[in-house]
């Protein structure tokens, strides 16, 4: 597959597994998962950034999220980066757009 092979309509039915939609475009324009892993501090500084604007613990993202507190402070940290499925449910546990985290 080249990449003027990756039209929208594909895209959008990988949209369902964000990993493999992640993958698909790492692999197809040449970019790695370092690239990810370089914004992890960056994304740390945010999600700790927007859980206090909305008044949450680490405790209490943990607790929506099902996972362990030790899990969202290496996250916030830089010394862990979540994969795609989990941004997207800590953006929905903050009520926020995956992008925020991001940015």
């Amino acid at each position: 597959m080249s990449r003027r092979d990756l039209d929208i309509a594909y895209l959008g039915k990988l949209g369902a597994d964000m990993y493999a939609l992640y993958c698909t475009l790492a692999k197809e324009c040449k970019f790695s998962y370092y690239v990810f892993m370089s914004s992890g501090k960056k994304l740390g500084e945010n999600l700790r950034k927007l859980r206090l604007k909305k008044n949450m613990s680490q405790g209490d993202l943990a607790t929506a999220l099902s996972v362990d507190r030790a899990y969202i402070s290496n996250i916030e940290n830089g010394r862990m980066n979540p994969t795609l499925s989990t941004l997207e449910k800590i953006a929905n546990a903050l009520g926020i757009s995956s992008s925020e985290l991001l940015k």
